[in-house]
C-alpha cells in the first residue's frame, strides 16, 4: 500500500521463561509504523528466540548429567544388591544341597474334617469315620505305616486291627499305604472301640495319628474331635451313622 495508509505489521507472539521471569512477546498490532521501529521490534524476537535456545541447550545438558549420575547410581546400587542376593542366596542353595543328599518325604494333612459315629448296640461298638487327604511336598515318595486313636472319657485305645481304610471307589486300602511325590492321597478311615460306657452322655474327644516312615507322626498329627455324646444322638447313632461337621477342641480339653 502507498504511505502508511492502512498499512499494519504484525510479530508472532514467543514465550521465554528464564530464572523466575516471563517474558511474552504478544501479537501486537500497530496502525502506523515506521520502517525502524519494526526492524527493532524484529531484532528484539530474534535476540529472545536466541535466550530461549540458549536455555533449551543448558537445559539439554543438565538431563545428559542426569542420565550418566543415574547410570552410576544404579551401578552402585547394583553392586549392593549383588552382595545382599548371595548372602540370601547361600541359604537356599545350601537347602539344595541338603536336599540332593538327604531325600525325604514332606506330609500334609488336611485339617479339621468331620467326624462320623455310628454304634452298633447289640456288641456295644462305637466306630468313628473320619476322611484322610494326605499330600507329599518333599523329593521322596512317603508311606504311612501305622495309625493309633486315643478316645475318652473312658480312656481307651486303638491300633492297627482296629483301624480300617478304604479309598474313593469303597476298595480296601492296607497299612501301610504309600504317599508319592506331588500327589494327594485321599481315604476314608475308621477306628471302633467297644465298651459299655462308651456312650454316656457328656463331652466326649478322640485323637488319631498317623505314623510315617520315619516312625513319627505326620504334621499336624493327632486330628483332633471333640463333641457331646447326648440321649438325642446316640438315639440317632444307634440306628444310622451320623455326621457331625464341627468337632473344634478347646486349649484346656
Amino acid at each position: 500500500m502507498n504511505g502508511n495508509r492502512g498499512h499494519r505489521s504484525y510479530i508472532i507472539a514467543v514465550t521465554l521463561i528464564t530464572a523466575g521471569k516471563l517474558y511474552k512477546i504478544g501479537i501486537r498490532g500497530c496502525q502506523c509504523m515506521s520502517a525502524d521501529e519494526s526492524q527493532l521490534r524484529s531484532e528484539r524476537a530474534f535476540e529472545e528466540i536466541g535466550a530461549l535456545k540458549h536455555q533449551m541447550e543448558s537445559l539439554k545438558r543438565d538431563v545428559e548429567s542426569l542420565k550418566t549420575e543415574s547410570r552410576s547410581w544404579i551401578r552402585t546400587w547394583g553392586v549392593y544388591l549383588g552382595i545382599l542376593a548371595s548372602v540370601f542366596a547361600v541359604p537356599r542353595a545350601a537347602k539344595e544341597a541338603f536336599d540332593s543328599f538327604y531325600q525325604h518325604p514332606k506330609f500334609s494333612v488336611l485339617t479339621p474334617v468331620p467326624l462320623t459315629l455310628f454304634y452298633d448296640t447289640p456288641h456295644q461298638r462305637l466306630t468313628f469315620s473320619f476322611p484322610v487327604l494326605a499330600s507329599n511336598y518333599g523329593n521322596r515318595g512317603g508311606v504311612i505305616v501305622a495309625a493309633s486313636a486315643h478316645f475318652q472319657p473312658p480312656p481307651m485305645d486303638a491300633t492297627y486291627p482296629e483301624f480300617k481304610f478304604i479309598d474313593e471307589t469303597k476298595h480296601a486300602v492296607d497299612i501301610p499305604f504309600p504317599v508319592p511325590v506331588g500327589v494327594s492321597k485321599s481315604v476314608v478311615g475308621s477306628v471302633s472301640f467297644t465298651g459299655s460306657s462308651l456312650i454316656a452322655p457328656g463331652p466326649h474327644r478322640l485323637y488319631v495319628t498317623l505314623i510315617g516312615d520315619d516312625q513319627k507322626p505326620l504334621p499336624m498329627m493327632p486330628l483332633q474331635f471333640c463333641f457331646d455324646i447326648t440321649d438325642d444322638l446316640v438315639a440317632v447313632i444307634s440306628q444310622e451313622s451320623q455326621r457331625l461337621l464341627n468337632t473344634p477342641c478347646d486349649q484346656e480339653q
